[in-house]
């Protein structure tokens, strides 16, 4: 939180531009800030200021709950917390969040951000930009990132990994020419037994052999929407190498359905499913002897996961931004976010708890981790919303024998550039 005070001066104009309605209510907030800053040389809340938070039930509220405790403690701010679901979240800041009845801090996925700034609903990051992204993983400091600016304040990272049932596979496959060779000792359609599952037709797994070799969403960092690379030639390779595990999974692509899935994997019919860490629970409760592993290189390439990062995100309409940014700041702290990982199981996205005892140790965890490393975070530019439709169908008819997989993506690229254009 110490700055030095030209950085401090920089928060202050930052924050007087976008936090409440009157200019000159801004500015003079602005000058009583710089007064009190200049000799203290920290941020402190508002006088009288009080937070509501919004985050799901369950673990990830009580980790709420837990830092609103200590945050208290420290600063003298009380923090309401209150359950909503992540789903409906940002519904409900569009709807409150010009009528002032929304949380000055609310949880949110990465990918909602492109939409929530070009709504003018969040506040920059002006407290801990520097910090996310020098001591952040990279695929969480690139999602919470807008337009050269931090938003976010990021709190956990999900990518997906392979599951095996151990008494099958004793060892989980190193490489997916491996896992081939066994699955086609191993599958047996008619018997719907199969070496591998995974949801077929959604763009979320396919895009890990997609970007494998060289393709992209949206430019290197996901955020140029003129230049769409999911039908260049790494695309294509990634696809047909895809392809080669039809032979130990089923014939089309529609019969992968999520319970499906899990229902055959828990019966001991899949040897291998690809999945991410909210399944961890589930499988337990199936007595399967199972185990987790990255997912296995194809040719010597790792599979590029899209990642998703979980982030705090600051309401522009808070009365009392400058305490919503602290609690935003305080919550995500090394200390606060190995905390949450004890609550929750999730994986904080900072470099410095990667070896930490307590994610290292956990046999489930560190797989997730691992794989995060090769992962790609979705893209958070509003064009997102409009691949997935398209992604899907081509992936799907493909499979099916369909189209090949050169006129599939050409196909699917021309309509979502085309999609593009009709939205400007």
């Amino acid at each position: 939180m110490k700055r030095i005070f030209f950085g401090i001066i920089i928060f202050i104009l930052s924050f007087g531009m976008m936090a409440c309605g009157e200019k000159q209510e801004n500015t003079e907030k602005s000058k009583e800030v710089e007064n009190k800053t200049a000799k203290s040389n920290e941020i402190v809340p508002e006088e009288g200021a009080t937070l509501k938070v919004w985050e799901s039930k369950g673990p990830e509220g009580e980790f709420v709950k837990f830092a609103a405790k200590k945050y208290e403690e420290k600063y003298g701010v009380s923090v309401v917390f209150e359950t909503n679901d992540m789903a409906t979240i940002k519904d409900k800041v569009v709807q409150d969040g010009p009528a002032g009845t929304a949380a000055d801090v609310f949880v949110a996925p990465h990918d909602q951000i492109g939409n929530l700034v070009q709504s003018g609903l969040i506040m920059e990051n002006l407290v801990s930009a520097d910090r996310v992204k020098s001591d952040f993983l990279p695929a969480a400091s690139v999602a919470v990132t807008n337009g050269g600016k931090v938003y976010g304040f990021p709190i956990a990272i999900e990518t997906y990994a392979l599951y095996y049932n151990k008494d099958i596979l004793p060892e989980a496959p190193k490489t997916f020419e491996d896992l081939i060779k066994f699955g086609e000792k191993f599958t047996d359609k008619s018997k719907n037994q199969f070496g591998i599952f995974w949801e077929l037709s959604n763009f979320y797994y396919a895009h890990m052999f997609m970007a494998m070799d060289g393709g992209y969403v949206f430019g290197k960092s996901g955020t140029d929407a003129n230049d769409i690379g999911l039908d260049n030639a790494g695309a294509v390779s990634g696809i047909n190498q895809m392809l080669s595990l039809k032979s130990i999974s089923v014939d089309n692509a529609g019969d992968v359905s999520y319970d499906a899935m899990m229902g055959l994997f828990a019966e001991g019919k899949v040897a291998t499913i690809i999945n991410g860490p909210w399944a961890v629970d589930g499988v337990k409760k199936t007595g399967v002897n199972f185990g987790i592993a990255p997912l296995p290189t194809f040719n010597g390439k790792h599979p590029a996961s899209f990642s998703g990062i979980r982030t705090f995100l600051v309401n522009s309409y808070s009365k009392y931004p400058k305490a919503a940014q602290l609690f935003a700041e305080f919550a995500t702290s090394d200390e606060m976010l190995l905390e949450r990982f004890k609550i929750t199981n999730q994986l904080p996205p900072v470099k410095s708890l990667i070896n930490a005892t307590e994610i290292t140790s956990n046999e489930y965890v560190k797989a997730f981790l691992e794989q995060a490393q090769h992962a790609v975070p979705m893209p958070s530019i509003p064009e997102m919303g409009l691949t997935w439709e398209p992604v899907g169908a081509a992936v799907t008819d493909i499979w099916n024998g369909k189209l090949t997989t050169e006129e599939g993506l050409k196909n699917m690229t021309q309509i979502i550039k085309e999609q593009i254009e009709i939205r400007k």
